[in-house]
C-alpha cells in the first residue's frame, strides 16, 4: 500500500463533504472549487503514484510494480467524479429561493 493513500482518502473526504453540485449561482461557485480539488487531487495521486519508485534492493524478493494499483484506481476516481461534477452543475438548472 501507497504512503500517499491515506492522504488520497483523506482530500476525496474534504472535496466531496463540501458539496459538488450547486442548486444556486452561489453554490455552483462553491461546487466548481470542490470539483477542481478533485481532479487536481486526483491527479496528484495518479503522478505520485506513477513516479514511486519502489527500492527492490531492500526487500530481497523480485519486484514486480503493477502499473494499476490502489492510488491509481482512487486517482482516476477522483478525477471522473470532479468531471461528472462540473458537467452536472453546468446542466442543472438553478433553483429559486425565496426568504
Amino acid at each position: 500500500m501507497s504512503r500517499y493513500t491515506n492522504s488520497v482518502g483523506k482530500l476525496a473526504l474534504v472535496a466531496l463533504l463540501s458539496g459538488c453540485f450547486g442548486y444556486n449561482s452561489s453554490a455552483k461557485g462553491w461546487a466548481y472549487v470542490g470539483d477542481a480539488i478533485l481532479i487536481a487531487g486526483g491527479g496528484a495521486a495518479i503522478g505520485l503514484t506513477v513516479t514511486d519508485k519502489t527500492d527492490c534492493k531492500t526487500t530481497g524478493a523480485s519486484c514486480y510494480n503493477s502499473p494499476v494499483n490502489g492510488p491509481t484506481v482512487a486517482g482516476a476516481m477522483l478525477v471522473a467524479a470532479g468531471v461528472i461534477g462540473i458537467i452536472y452543475n453546468a446542466t442543472r438548472a438553478e433553483v429559486k429561493t425565496t426568504r
